[in-house]
């Protein structure tokens, strides 16, 4: 017999460690460009910097307690080196150079592909 079956016998409930909720992370947008959030740019970066879109809130300011992880106001608005900073997603789209500048400025941000 397995321990297992002994301790159900008795009625004693093993401990079960708890699932930990996903970290809310924050990407923000200008108020302008607030529903353009679907573009596959997007959801691709965040892949790429290990983030779950679905665990991603956009606005349009940083709030208390959540990581910003991206800042797509096309302005320094935080100053931290933890913090992607790029141009608005309507200018990524059309404009190359932008697009450039994005990929050169995510490579600190990007995961190990051993780890996606």
């Amino acid at each position: 017999m397995k321990s297992s079956d002994y301790l159900d016998a008795m009625g004693i409930s093993r401990w079960v460690k708890p699932e930990l909720k996903p970290e809310l992370s924050m990407v923000l947008v200008s108020p302008r460009r607030l529903n353009e959030t679907s573009s596959p740019i997007i959801t691709k970066v965040l892949e790429m910097m290990g983030y779950d879109r679905d665990h991603v809130r956009f606005a349009t300011a940083a709030e208390p307690n959540i990581k910003v992880v991206w800042d797509m106001r096309g302005k320094p608005g935080i100053d931290d080196n933890e913090v992607l900073l790029s141009a608005p997603i309507n200018e990524i789209e059309k404009n190359p150079e932008a697009k450039k500048a994005l990929w050169r400025n995510m490579q600190p941000f990007l995961k190990p592909k051993d780890s996606l």
